[in-house]
């Protein structure tokens, strides 16, 4: 299996050099993503290794990811979500936590935000009821 995986991950390899590299950009010809993905050989690799192991969610990367990201932050815990919407939301859960004691985000505490932003941003207060 091992020996497959490793021939799986030469063609991507290949892959990536044929499609990806050496481009001559062209101005007015040559595409360019409104996204601006920017990634190299061994992300790819490590997509077709994740999927392999049909983890198309979050699994031993994502794992790895928060735990070295954690030891980085000096803190105990790290956990990634699917989106900065959900981020937003987890934070303000996070802050609203009885845990914090005085620092505790309650009900009628002011919150400063942008004026103008994601409604995913400020939706987290109201459910929050702050």
């Amino acid at each position: 299996e091992e020996d497959l995986r490793e021939k799986v991950f030469a063609a991507v390899k290949d892959y990536y050099q044929y499609k990806f590299t050496n481009k001559t950009f062209i101005p007015g010809q040559t595409y360019i993503p409104a996204s601006g993905k920017v990634f190299d050989e061994q992300e790819l690799v490590h997509l077709v290794d994740a999927s392999l192991d049909f983890w198309l969610t979050t699994g031993r990367y994502a794992a790895e990811f928060e735990q070295r990201f954690a030891e980085w932050m000096g803190v105990k815990h790290c956990l990634l979500v699917n989106s900065g919407s959900s981020a937003n939301l987890v934070a303000l859960s996070a802050l609203t936590s009885p845990k914090l004691g005085d620092k505790q985000l309650k009900p009628g505490d002011e919150v400063i935000t942008v004026a103008a932003g994601f409604p995913t941003t400020v939706n987290p207060i109201f459910q929050n009821q702050l």
